[in-house]
């Protein structure tokens, strides 16, 4: 009984310490916004959570929100997040809700309060048609407004005739629903221009209002003498959305003749007699309902009833207001603690009309009855043999089509310490890294997690984290001797011990790498020989991974068998000299590889290498060239007419190198020496040879003259001066007699000819070529080559231009003409309408002789009308050219067909779905999967970037004993389209027979940043038709589509997926490869791979916004490497390499810009930025400017200063006079006021013009006004009394002022009586008095509340009555008040005292008559 005390102590003190996950509803409070599009709106939800809530996603109609196409997160508020529209559109319209959850490993998790969006939208009127009504004389009329389709939450409806604006009266009224009604119409109402206008205040500016077409009242026929009462327009029965319309009609529009019939209005037969905050009854052809916040009691039945004194008529409507749901029982706000194995009972009630609904979530995962332990009922949830799997945030929604409302808990539920994760025993080899994990639970969890090795405190090498909450690790960054044996040990604890501490120990197995060694360090071989080389491995405890390199290249076993690997034996077969050279052989385990070499001499024949046939000129001396490969190196000897050549006066042999031979004829002789000549090269392997012949050639001859030739500007062209073989011709070319320089780029000499690149006409002229060689100079042969500048438009836009709205679209067409022709025009057309562009840019290139004309046409915010045939045409006297364009909105695509879905057994289903009826008009770019599978209608992404061309795929990764609906949308380069309809439901069930050569066991490791290694076991079940295997694996953070890797062969078990993203979650599947198609894939496992910093951020640009003031915008990193947690920008000014950076932060991960304030606006700045996720910041990305930079600040200007100088000026001439006024004013104000009065102060002080002003008595104590109110209230007495000195005092009965006699003829006590007689400072003025004819020295009221005027000027005293404000004898010039007892009151704005009437308790007036109550007549606040 003391444990579970203590437990339950100790529970309720860590409930108290911390708070569930919770999104509470701020704006819109009501859980409604509706807005008009194009505006910008924000969901803004208050997050609380001890700790704070690290995961939160926003859903709209129960699929998360992932693009945000013109939507922002804002988290800048602290606990208020905020969904931001930018610019609301229809697309926006649904039901959106917030889920936070403490963290992606935890389960503690809440559903927000459900937000309905609604935007306003006001159509054009349908029909432009003039419509006619005609009404009796006397009778009524009613006129139809018939809006366009629209919504709003109170549209206005307004009527004009002629265009004027109908002022509404009880005879003529424009009804809730837009319908013009008249009742006794008569002759001037006739018109033939009635017109409706229908606006919406939410909608942006010049799309509120719509007009209608005009309606045609006819007057028709004599009034008849008498029309009893009857309803022209009564009510209907109606249900009011009270979230939509909180203010609502009810019409009885009642007509009779000659006198219009009063109206009666009763409410379930009480009759409503007075307007009030509910119903106004004030209008008379409808009764005005205002819902209040419990607007249970509004709904009834509503009757009109008419009357003329004579005769009756009467309507009646039943009316409903609709209410979102009020939790009336909500669920415990303190957390509630259960123990395993009872029952727990929550319930929850709500009222609203309709009647709510109920759905129960825990941790924002919606509860279904299941038959076993859970029975949801209504507001009713029951879950017995409770256990740790129940406990965490319940929340009872009660929801109708009006909206909804949450209430939420906490339940715990206890259990003891045990572990989530052990620390698994490591077998690793020396300076390999050991990692172990740890992780504890219970209710209450562990208060302490520790780590241990070899039963003390861990060594300073080794790196450990305690986390109570998520996973602990323990790592030995590189394994010693020292760690041999040794014993990890992960100890957790309770609070003060209420549990046993428990203990998890792994143990570390050192082990030394593999030992690898080559059987031969030489081997010899001949060519086309096999050889075979072997490695010899030791000290290994598991399957060894061979790799064999060939001069640091890896060998990748080739399709003909040529090269084969087996393991540590590499065969090479017909080998060449490509394959002589240094061998390696690595052998790896556990990521551990040492290697071995060995060096392969592949001896080869004799391969010859010569030309076939030289051409020289007579007397001439010639080389022939002879190379030879070959191993060993070969004998090479020279052959003419079977002799074998010496070194003579005719021949020189040239021994260049071991493998080359060069054979020197001089003196070339016709005659003598033309013929064969053989080289002969031969080793031990082999003897081969080979032959050229030798000719002998008459002197160049020009072979292809130049030839005259046109050439369109900017094209290319080349000139020809082939020659006869001629080895030793040498080209000169020339234009107009100078010799060419040659450039390379736009002048390339090709010898026997040249190119001409981007011809301009200066290019034209005479080019000459002069051949000369050794056989003597040739003559010069010329060409003429003429450069044409025809009419062109060469800078135009792609046939077809695709926009969104809002885009800014230039549309560029420059064109070029010949300068000798007159002026080129250039003119753009909109489907055969020319369009107004402003000034043509045009230039001259005189040196060039070419026009050049500009008309761009840009279109700054594009709508859809935009959209079209767009020409631009350029023209002169030769003619006109043009090029067209298409402009084109770019649209959504429309949802696919409703997909299928077939099981195909173990986690696999095949899904197929149709097209879009329309994919927009830009090709779809990919299709995406979303995914149900707990019945609950909320889709979630699963699949992305799906390939386009097809309409089918294979889904993987499903779980058995679930039920699966999918969701097909369709993307194209706008965005994502809507979803598809559902799917049908597929139900994965749980194989019952065991499956043949199915995998059923495998392991996962994450090996590096990018790489994951996959071990598997051999099926036990197999049969002959096992091949082999497909690992399937996708990134789960990118919902990316599966990637396959196929092993072949069925007996290896492992293998390694490579190039994967850092710090991702994968899912991995094996699908054992069958010969008879049988499927066989294996269940779901999961891995992290290791963190890896980001990429840099991509196409980073820094323009200057202004002079002091840096815009840096970016695209987010190619490789991420897992969540980004924020971006960092650093800037420096240009070339300053020795300065420090300035750093900004930008912790918003989901921001692409960032505006940089600027330490100095005149000079110029180099911007980087940087990306971070949880393993570090990238690598830095150099900002680019888009040519905006500002380099001086505009305020440098001379003329800027000039501004603020005489703005400066003219503020201090105000100042005087202001001052000289001042102090004009203070010289007639009398002596300043005392401290102290005198002690021989009497009643003759105070009289007259000259009076002094004394502050209060330090005996006399004095309460200020109190807050609100600055004149303190008092009463009165008689009317007339002549001691009545007070504020609006005297004989004048002021309406609203000094209260209206009471029937004793005195004043009502306790009113506020203010300098111009009103109740109070909210009292409008009013324009008259009452009662006696006021005197000509009391002022009307003032028009709103002043304080005392600086100085009130003494009216002549009335006898026995107040002069002036302030009231009594204005004869005491400073207003200071003296009673009967002599003693000085406080000089206040009124001159009040604080009263000592015990009968009143309110302050007063002194009454001594004669003496100046009230402030008297000057009463100078300048001296106060």
């Amino acid at each position: 009984m003391i444990e579970v005390l203590v437990l339950s102590a100790l529970l309720l003190l860590q409930v108290q310490a911390n708070t569930w996950p919770l999104a509470k509803l701020v704006y819109p409070s009501d859980g409604l916004l509706i807005e008009g599009a194009g505006r910008a709106v924000n969901i803004t939800f208050d997050v609380s959570g001890d700790p704070f809530p690290e995961e939160r996603k926003w859903y709209k109609d129960g699929e998360e929100i992932t693009q945000f196409t013109n939507i922002n997160i804002d988290e800048s508020g602290g606990n208020l997040v905020s969904l931001r529209f930018n610019a609301l559109a229809k697309m926006n319209e649904g039901v959106y809700y917030y889920i936070v959850r403490e963290s992606k490993l935890t389960l503690e998790a809440s559903k927000s309060e459900e937000v309905r969006l609604k935007v306003s939208f006001l159509d054009n009127f349908q029909s432009s048609a003039t419509q006619q009504v005609s009404a009796q004389l006397g009778e009524y009329a009613v006129l139809r407004c018939n809006p366009p389709t629209h919504f709003g939450a109170y549209p206005k409806f307004s009527w004009k005739k002629e265009g004027v604006r109908i002022l509404e009266s009880d005879s003529i009224y424009v009804s809730e629903f837009g319908d013009l009604v008249i009742m006794q119409v008569a002759e001037e109402h006739y018109s033939s221009d009635y017109r409706c206008t229908i606006s919406i205040d939410s909608l942006q500016e010049g799309q509120q209002e719509k007009e209608g077409p005009a309606v045609s009242l006819v007057v028709r026929g004599n009034a008849a003498s008498y029309v009893a009462p009857y309803i022209a327009l009564g009510p209907e029965d109606r249900a009011v959305d009270a979230q939509i319309k909180r203010t609502f009609r009810v019409e009885c529009a009642v007509n009779g003749y000659p006198t219009l019939p009063s109206i009666r209005w009763y409410k379930n037969s009480v009759q409503i007699t007075s307007s009030g905050p509910i119903y106004d009854i004030q209008q008379r052809n409808y009764l005005q309902i205002t819902i209040p916040r419990s607007s249970g009691d509004v709904s009834a039945t509503y009757r009109c009833e008419a009357s003329d004194g004579t005769k009756q008529a009467m309507a009646q409507a039943n009316i409903k207001i609709y209410t979102k749901p009020v939790i009336i029982t909500s669920l415990p706000t303190a957390p509630v603690k259960k123990s395993s194995s009872s029952t727990l009972d929550l319930s929850c009630d709500a009222t609203a009309t309709p009647t709510p609904q109920f759905r129960w979530y825990r941790n924002a995962v919606q509860l279904q009855s299941d038959g076993l332990n859970t029975q949801v009922s209504g507001g009713n949830l029951t879950i017995t043999n409770i256990n740790s799997l129940h406990k965490g945030v319940y929340q009872c929604e009660a929801f109708n089509d009006i909206g909804s409302s949450v209430s939420t808990g906490m339940i715990r539920v206890q259990e003891r310490l045990s572990f989530v994760i052990r620390p698994v025993d490591v077998d690793v080899y020396l300076g390999a890294a050991a990692t172990f994990n740890c992780q504890g639970k219970g209710d209450p969890g562990p208060t302490s997690l520790r780590w241990e090795f070899n039963g003390g405190t861990p060594p300073d090498t080794h790196k450990y984290t305690n986390r109570l909450v998520n996973q602990a690790t323990y790592k030995i960054p590189e394994v010693t001797s020292a760690e041999k044996n040794g014993r990890v040990s992960c100890i957790i604890s309770s609070p003060d011990n209420l549990y046993p501490t428990d203990t998890a120990v792994a143990t570390v197995t050192v082990r030394e790498g593999p030992q690898v060694q080559a059987s031969q360090k030489n081997i010899t071989a001949n060519e086309g020989d096999a050889r075979d080389m072997t490695c010899i491995v030791e000290n290994v405890i598991s399957a060894v991974e061979w790799k064999w390199l060939h001069k640091d290249t890896l060998i990748i076993r080739d399709d003909n068998g040529r090269i084969t690997i087996q393991e540590n034996m590499l065969q090479v077969r017909s080998l060449t000299a490509a394959d002589q050279g240094t061998y390696t052989c690595q052998a790896g385990e556990n990521g551990i590889t040492n290697s071995d070499t060995m060096f392969l001499m592949v001896r080869t024949s004799p391969q010859i290498t010569m030309e076939t046939e030289v051409r020289i000129g007579e007397g001439q001396d010639v080389r022939l060239t002879c190379s030879v490969t070959a191993n060993p190196a070969p004998t090479i000897t020279w052959i003419r007419d079977g002799q074998t050549l010496v070194n003579n006066a005719k021949y020189m042999i040239d021994k260049v190198s071991d493998h080359v031979s060069v054979l020197v004829v001089r003196n070339v002789r016709k005659h003598t020496d033309v013929g064969t000549y053989k080289c002969e090269a031969s080793n031990p392997l082999r003897t081969r040879s080979a032959e050229v012949d030798l000719m002998v050639v008459a002197v160049c001859e020009v072979m292809d003259m130049p030839k005259d030739t046109s050439v369109e500007f900017l094209s290319s062209t080349s000139i020809s001066c082939t020659v006869n073989a001629c080895p030793s011709a040498v080209w000169t070319w020339r234009k107009d007699g100078e010799i060419i320089t040659f450039d390379g780029s736009r002048y390339i000499n090709r010898g026997s000819s040249i190119e001409i690149r981007q011809v301009v006409p200066s290019d034209g002229g005479t080019y000459s070529c002069t051949v000369n060689s050794d056989q003597g100079d040739g003559t010069p042969h010329s060409a003429v080559i003429t450069v044409t500048v025809p009419t062109t438009i060469y800078k135009f836009p792609q046939s077809s231009v695709l926009f969104m709205n809002g885009d800014r679209i230039e549309l560029e067409c420059s064109a070029r003409a010949d300068n000798t022709l007159d002026q080129i025009m250039v003119q753009w057309f909109k489907n055969g309408n020319e369009i107004n562009t402003g000034a043509l840019i045009t230039q001259k290139d005189e040196t060039e002789k070419i026009f050049y004309a500009t008309a761009n046409l840009v279109i700054q915010s594009a709508i859809a009308s935009d959209g079209g045939h767009y020409q631009c045409v350029a023209s002169n006297s030769q003619g006109f050219v043009q090029r067209d364009t298409t402009l084109m909105l770019m649209t959504y695509p429309r949802a696919p067909g409703q997909p299928h879905s077939k099981w195909e057994g173990v986690g696999v289903a095949i899904m197929s779905w149709s097209e879009p009826s329309n994919p927009g008009n830009t090709p779809l770019t990919s299709y995406e999967i979303h995914i149900e599978s707990k019945g609950n209608n909320i889709f979630r992404p699963f699949l992305k970037g799906l390939d386009p061309n097809f309409v089918s795929t294979t889904i993987y990764f499903l779980q058995e004993n679930q039920q699966y609906n999918f969701k097909v949308i369709a993307v194209n380069a706008v965005g994502k389209g809507p979803a598809s309809i559902a799917s049908n439901v597929v139900r994965t069930e749980k194989t019952k027979l065991k499956q043949i050569n199915l995998v059923e066991s495998f392991t996962l490791s994450s090996v590096s940043s990018d790489s994951i290694k996959v071990k598997w076991s051999m099926p036990e079940d197999r049969n002959t038709a096992l091949s082999g295997y497909k690992i399937v694996y996708r990134n789960e953070d990118k919902q990316e589509q599966p990637k396959f890797k196929v092993i072949d062969e069925f007996t290896m078990l492992e293998t390694t997926l490579d190039e994967l993203d850092g710090g991702s979650l994968y899912s991995v599947q094996i699908e054992s490869i069958d010969r008879n198609k049988d499927l066989a894939v294996s269940t779901v496992k999961t891995v992290l791979t290791q963190n890896q910093k980001p990429s840099p951020p991509a196409e980073c640009i820094a323009d200057r916004e202004a002079s002091s003031r840096i815009v840096v915008s970016w695209n987010q990193p190619e490789n991420p490497h897992g969540k980004i947690l924020h971006y960092t920008i650093y800037y420096r000014k240009r070339g300053a390499i020795d300065d420090p950076k300035t750093v900004v932060n930008v912790t918003d991960a989901q921001s692409t810009s960032m505006a940089v304030s600027l330490d100095d606006a005149s000079i110029d700045y180099e911007v980087e930025i940087t990306a971070s996720n949880s393993a570090g910041e990238g690598e830095p990305f150099q900002c680019l400017s888009s040519g905006k930079t500002i380099q001086v600040a505009w305020y440098s200007m001379w003329w800027f200063y000039l501004i603020i100088a005489l703005v400066a000026a003219i503020f201090l001439i105000i100042i005087a006079i202001i001052i000289i006024t001042c102090y004009r004013t203070r010289a007639d104000r009398g002596p300043k006021m005392q401290k102290i009065p005198p002690p021989a102060a009497k009643k003759d002080d105070f009289r007259g013009p000259n009076a002094q002003v004394y502050s209060p008595n330090t005996a006399r104590s004095y309460n200020p006004p109190p807050a609100g109110n600055p004149m303190n209230t008092f009463s009165g007495g008689a009317m007339g009394s002549p001691d009545q000195n007070r504020f609006g005092g005297g004989t004048s009965d002021f309406r609203y002022g000094t209260q209206p006699r009471s029937p004793d003829y005195g004043y009502n006590p306790n009113k506020f009586n203010t300098f111009d007689s009103r109740n109070s400072y909210n009292d409008p003025p009013k324009p008259s008095y009452s009662g006696f004819d006021p005197p000509n020295y009391y002022d009307p009221p003032k028009p709103a509340y002043e304080p005392p005027k600086s100085a009130y000027e003494p009216q002549s005293p009335k006898s026995g009555y107040g002069g002036g404000y302030g009231g009594g004898y204005s004869a005491y010039d400073q207003g200071s008040n003296y009673d009967n007892t002599s003693r000085y009151d406080n000089n206040t704005f009124d001159s009040r005292y604080r009263g000592d009437n015990a009968s009143r308790g309110y302050p007063t007036y002194d009454r001594n008559a004669g003496y100046g109550g009230g402030g008297g007549g000057n009463f100078k606040s300048s001296q106060l």
